[in-house]
């Protein structure tokens, strides 16, 4: 992690920004203290992955829902 002052960041503001999209990190200091960290951007992450293969993998057993609630509407009694 390369560590630069505000005022080089600011003066070299492009070339920095550059340098961070290809994967380097920068600290920003302001009078020998620590005050921000550049940082590339990091990959989304998927929050539901495809679930094609998990439905895939599901075996139905028995008649469908549907069906079964018809059978027990019309099994009833009132």
């Amino acid at each position: 992690m390369t560590q630069i002052t505000i005022e080089e960041a600011t003066q070299n503001l492009y070339k920095v920004l550059e340098q961070v999209a290809k994967g380097e990190q920068f600290v920003l200091m302001k009078e020998g203290k620590e005050i921000a960290r550049l940082l590339p951007p990091q990959p989304e992450k998927k929050v539901f992955p495809s679930l094609n293969s998990f439905r895939k993998s599901i075996v139905l057993k028995g008649s469908a829902m549907s069906t079964t609630i018809l059978e027990e509407r019309e099994n009833e009694r009132y």
